[in-house]
């Protein structure tokens, strides 16, 4: 795995044993615990040895990881001109420490980069992101506030419909990751499914499966 995958991201431990689906980061057995704390809604677990990742989930987190999600959600940190007080955990330090951080980062979202685009722009920059590989925008997208099943009045579709018929895998499981559902219809009646070019190329339980986290 590339090195960014190797390292927890919340306190630089090595050999992370967690992925966090919808942050697009890796973590170590003690910050995934206080990711477990703060609820499904603020953080998705998987544990990275279970058998039951699915390749292009699997493959959507290293993306994700490898394109630098992590400065997302470390915005101000990553910046040469960052606060010296704002500092980051390191293995070492007491849990609380560690929860203190996980908490400021994901759910008070201390360190993003705050968007002074309006909602409307963000839906739309999201309808139009998910028909290319970036998946990292349409992370930033969605954490910022987009809606993973806008309706576009004028393309008639949504993101979902649009991924499907650009053939975007990992977007679509990313879409799905954040909410997105997949029994919605576009202007023609379709569902994303519907579109026969990808097709045979999604499994049944991308557009099924409902994420729990994993014990």
């Amino acid at each position: 795995m590339c090195s960014k995958t190797k390292i927890c991201a919340d306190c630089s431990a090595t050999d992370p044993k967690w992925g966090i689906l919808n942050k697009g980061v890796f973590v170590c057995d003690a910050c995934c615990s206080i990711h477990r704390s703060l609820g499904r809604h603020i953080s998705q677990v998987k544990y990275l040895d279970s058998s039951t990742w699915p390749p292009s989930l699997l493959s959507m987190l290293m993306t994700l990881t490898n394109g630098g999600a992590n400065c997302l959600w470390e915005h101000s940190l990553c910046e040469s001109k960052a606060n010296k007080n704002q500092k980051k955990p390191s293995s070492s330090d007491p849990l609380q420490r560690k929860a203190e951080f996980i908490k400021a980062k994901y759910e008070q979202l201390s360190f993003v980069l705050r968007s002074s685009d309006t909602e409307e722009d963000l839906n739309q920059q999201l309808h139009s992101s998910v028909r290319t590989s970036n998946l990292d925008t349409s992370l930033r997208l969605l954490s910022q506030g987009a809606d993973p099943n806008y309706f576009y009045q004028d393309k008639g579709n949504r993101p979902l419909h649009v991924a499907a018929t650009a053939g975007q895998l990992l977007q679509l499981e990313l879409l799905m990751i954040y909410g997105a559902d997949a029994h919605l219809l576009d202007s023609k009646g379709n569902t994303p499914l519907n579109y026969r070019t990808i097709y045979s190329k999604i499994s049944s339980w991308t557009f099924t499966t409902s994420w729990t986290d994993e014990k």
